[in-house]
């Protein structure tokens, strides 16, 4: 025969126990529902992929706002949120995404850059207009003798 033994006293037991319940629920509720990011660079874009298999198409919400990128996802099943500050490499005004069959894939392309470009040097003095002033002018006369 078994006998539980514990080596607290049962005023603590309860506690104890829920606190180690709520640990291992919250470990297990987190890891389970935040979705991991995977970031890659494809033809010079950032490509951000994630995983949301059962996730409705209109549970996903993705924003930008100044230079923070938001991908956030509240459904039945899900909900979490993730903020991404964007390099100055980065446009944010040319964020494209895409979610298929339970996939989402957010595509951002980089600033462009500037092409180099050659500047002609020219030979020639640059011509310089001349004006001409009206050289009489008017002097104020007295009327007093």
């Amino acid at each position: 025969m078994l006998v539980r033994t514990r080596p607290f006293h049962p005023v603590f037991d309860q506690p104890v126990d829920r606190v180690f319940d709520q640990l291992s629920r919250s470990l297990l509720t987190t890891s389970r529902r935040t979705p991991t990011i995977d970031a890659s660079w494809t033809d010079g874009s950032l490509v951000l992929t994630t995983d949301l298999p059962g996730t409705p198409a209109d549970a996903v919400d993705i924003s930008v706002a100044g230079r923070t990128l938001t991908i956030a996802v509240n459904s039945e099943q899900i909900t979490w949120e993730r903020s991404l500050r964007l390099g100055a490499a980065l446009d944010a005004e040319q964020v494209s995404a895409r979610y298929v069959d339970g996939r989402l894939t957010v595509t951002i392309a980089p600033v462009p850059t500037a092409e180099p470009r050659r500047i002609e040097v020219s030979t020639e003095a640059p011509a310089i207009e001349s004006t001409t002033v009206d050289a009489q002018a008017e002097t104020p006369t007295s009327d007093k003798a």
